[in-house]
């Protein structure tokens, strides 16, 4: 019994640490629409006003 709680435990720390490693942790979920934006700007898809528009409405 105790063998097999140890392997449940140790795979979801494997997953952790890969998710981890692969930058798809929760906090980088959080953070996804400023980088995108922030993606978008510095490609020049979207102009300066565009940029602080969108950027104050996430901040919201």
């Amino acid at each position: 019994m105790g063998l097999i709680l140890f392997v449940i435990v140790g795979y979801f720390i494997y997953k952790y640490l890969e998710d981890k490693q692969n930058g798809t942790s929760i906090f980088r979920e959080q953070n996804s629409a400023f980088d995108i934006l922030n993606e978008r700007y510095a490609k020049g898809e979207i102009d300066e006003e565009t940029y602080r528009i969108k950027k104050e409405t996430l901040n919201e």
